[in-house]
């Protein structure tokens, strides 16, 4: 549904294009040359492969919070993280990235929205309070939606922490977690 989509409204090939009259072959997962050439001039002008994009926005002092769902089955989250690390690289190092970009992995979320994780979350007053205060979202609230199946509520965590469990209390509560870095334990209060 995803590719049906990109195809007919951001490519405009119109909703009854077909993937099987596309230049792409199944076999092999591949597409040729013509299809390749069209998603350039498509994309080409905001394409985000490369970091350095973003450097006259870093410069000029601007604030950027990316976020993305661990479970998207559209792109993978590996490739935020991916752009995120060579952005770092492009910087000079992660302390220069996070003063001015943070990236939030949002365990769960689909694309954009859905999904068994906490999908509802307001980056605005983030990003708000960041540029407007210079205070650093070091989490951001997040939690499912009322009517979920199962819900509960967890920090969001800037790259590279995660939401770590204390230990003690409810599991759905955000309350009971904190961001840590990845393969440490948080210690119970006692």
């Amino acid at each position: 549904m995803f590719a049906r989509q990109a195809l007919s409204y951001w490519l405009g090939l119109g909703a009854d294009q077909k993937m099987a009259t596309l230049d792409a072959d199944p076999r092999t997962n591949t597409v040729g040359d013509k299809l390749v050439a069209m998603v350039d001039r498509t994309f080409g002008p905001g394409e985000t492969k490369n970091p350095a994009k973003l450097l006259p926005f870093i410069q000029q002092g601007r604030k950027l919070i990316i976020y993305h769902g661990t479970s998207d089955p559209a792109i993978p989250a590996a490739r935020s993280i991916l752009f995120y690390h060579e952005l770092s690289a492009t910087l000079h190092g992660m302390d220069r990235t996070e003063a001015s970009v943070r990236l939030f992995l949002v365990p769960g979320m689909q694309h954009c929205a859905g999904g068994i994780g906490p999908d509802q979350f307001d980056t605005l007053s983030a990003i708000e309070a960041w540029v407007e205060h210079g205070k650093a979202p070091e989490a951001i609230a997040a939690s499912t939606k009322p009517d979920s199946a199962t819900p509960h509520s967890l920090p969001l965590c800037p790259y590279p922490q995660q939401a770590r469990y204390s230990g003690n209390g409810a599991l759905g509560d955000a309350a009971n977690w904190r961001c840590a870095a990845p393969g440490r334990v948080v210690a119970r209060a006692q």
